[in-house]
């Protein structure tokens, strides 16, 4: 989760799916965002959570609306295709380095598969923040590695002046000592 810095001081989470989609939401106090009715927009089968039902509520027991994520991605389970195997949320950038995400939503995915170093970052365009519509997103290809980073991706970091951090690993699990820290930056 990260609050992003610019004038919206808005709390953004990634959240983890459980078999086909990732989500990005926009928390807002006391709202329902819908587990385990729903996994991103869609109904979720509690009995096989590898099928999505055919229909579920818009609103919680108490009459309350459910809220859809800013930004849904397909899981690598998904049987429709997808490069997730779990979203890993970031920040909105409010750097000097990279003055064309000014204002962007930067985050990513751990892996593409279960035991490829290959997370990915993306880039996406916040559009409302009210949880209405969905936030556009597109891959960030890098001057290293084109759509994937060569590492699991563990997490983001923000400093001070609003320059985004990445962390990242050779090994899925927490052992080793293959961790780095990488700026982004303009090439």
């Amino acid at each position: 989760m990260s609050f992003d810095m610019g004038e919206s001081k808005e709390l953004i989470a990634g959240d983890a799916g459980q078999s086909l989609w990732e989500e990005i939401d926009v928390v807002k106090k006391g709202g329902n965002y819908g587990w385990n009715v729903r996994e991103g927009r869609h109904c979720f089968n509690a009995a096989d959570n590898t099928k999505e039902l055919a229909g579920c509520p818009d609103v919680d027991d108490r009459g309350k609306r459910l809220l859809n994520p800013v930004i849904e991605l397909n899981n690598w389970k998904n049987p429709a295709g997808g490069k997730a195997t779990t979203i890993i949320g970031g920040y909105v950038y409010r750097g000097e380095a990279i003055k064309e995400w000014q204002g962007k939503y930067i985050f990513g995915t751990f892996s593409q598969t279960a035991t490829t170093p290959d997370g990915q970052l993306f880039i996406a365009t916040p559009t409302n923040w009210d949880n209405t519509g969905s936030w556009e997103y597109k891959p960030i290809s890098l001057a290293s590695h084109t759509y994937d980073l060569g590492y699991f991706l563990r997490g983001f970091g923000q400093d001070e002046d609003g320059e985004v951090y990445i962390t990242v690993s050779s090994n899925a699990g927490p052992q080793g000592n293959t961790g780095k820290v990488y700026k982004l930056v303009k090439n």
